[in-house]
């Protein structure tokens, strides 16, 4: 399928053929970069890709990130530079990013940020990556207190996803990017028994890959720098970045965060009357089929609230939220730029935090 942020066309392919798509890009550039993780670079498909890259006779720098989010720093993202600038990367160079959000993220960044911008690919490892981290060009390292609260918009010039890779994903990894496919259920609930067929079977197809990508990169194409419309993709995402922080980017994975932010996001809704509980139970419902939690214990419930103070999308007014409403047909529609009186929030933090 093809992708348009402002002037900037770029494909994402769905399916086989994947490493030599990837060399593919890497003709005719002054040299290319890998950026992998350890355990990525181990796998049988991270080994294709490494040899079909080698194969171009350009491949200049194979640079290893420490697992997750630890190599989403601005310490790794200088460290890659220095060894960019050293095996002699120019301008016309391409940075390829083989792994999961962490990954794309991180180089991603690392390309938007050496010499002021060179060209980037993103080979997704995990369904999270293949459905949305990969996607749209938002690239970003970590602060302590607050996610991809440094980053850039710069799309790359590919996607390329094998859903066969994630054949060797661990499971708690793919019930992860479950988290991020809830979402887009609750945007687009057509997607909702998609989403109950991939939990059931433990394995994600083309097709739901395929259906996610296309939804985001709809509204991508129309809000490319997140003005009005895409601010509907971080439904979740606000207090599910708290949860991340709180957890030191460590204890939960950015799916299983993601859960909770959008459970919290709809029992938000509740208590400023926006819904009833029949749609806090409907999500809440996806998000057990998919095996992810709708609940954190109520130290890191308090904390997360806490830490979204630090949270990139907050205005001089305060958080602004992605909210479901009750429309007149009896569904939920979402609206973006909500705000909420502090009794609400303070209300869906005690929720969140008691165990269910």
């Amino acid at each position: 399928m093809q992708a348009r942020q402002e002037a900037h066309a770029y494909e994402m392919r769905v399916g086989d053929g994947v490493p030599d798509a990837a060399a593919q890009l890497a003709h005719g550039r002054d040299c290319v970069a890998l950026v992998s993780c350890a355990r990525v670079l181990r796998t049988p498909f991270g080994k294709q890709v490494r040899a079909a890259l080698a194969r171009t006779g350009n491949c200049a720098l194979v640079h290893t990130l420490p697992d997750g989010e630890k190599g989403k720093t601005l310490a790794q993202t200088e460290r890659a530079a220095i060894r960019l600038l050293q095996a002699g990367a120019t301008r016309r160079s391409l940075v390829v990013a083989l792994g999961g959000g962490a990954v794309t993220d991180a180089a991603g960044f690392l390309a938007a940020t050496y010499m002021r911008g060179v060209s980037w690919a993103a080979v997704p490892t995990t369904l999270l990556a293949m459905v949305d981290a990969a996607l749209g060009g938002k690239t970003g390292v970590n602060l302590p207190m607050a996610k991809n609260a440094v980053g850039a918009f710069h799309p790359p010039i590919a996607v390329l996803a094998d859903p066969a890779s994630l054949e060797t994903l661990p499971e708690r990894e793919l019930r992860s990017g479950l988290g991020e496919v809830v979402k887009y259920a609750a945007l687009r609930p057509a997607l909702l028994e998609r989403l109950r067929a991939t939990a059931r079977s433990g394995r994600a197809d083309a097709t739901l890959v395929a259906s996610c990508a296309r939804i985001k990169m709809e509204i991508v194409e129309r809000d490319p720098k997140e003005r009005g419309e895409r601010k509907l993709l971080n439904l979740g995402h606000t207090f599910g970045h708290g949860v991340e922080a709180a957890g030191g980017f460590a204890k939960y994975t950015h799916g299983e965060s993601v859960a909770v932010g959008l459970a919290f996001a709809f029992r938000l809704a509740r208590a400023l009357g926006r819904v009833d509980s029949a749609a806090v139970e409907s999500l809440e419902g996806a998000l057990d089929a998919a095996g992810l939690p709708a609940h954190v214990p109520g130290q890191v419930a308090r904390r997360a609230a806490r830490l979204m103070g630090y949270d990139k999308k907050r205005t001089a007014d305060g958080l602004q939220w992605v909210l479901p409403r009750t429309s007149r047909g009896g569904a939920w529609e979402m609206e973006w730029d909500v705000t909420a009186a502090p009794r609400a929030v303070e209300q869906a933090v005690e929720e969140i935090g008691e165990e269910p």
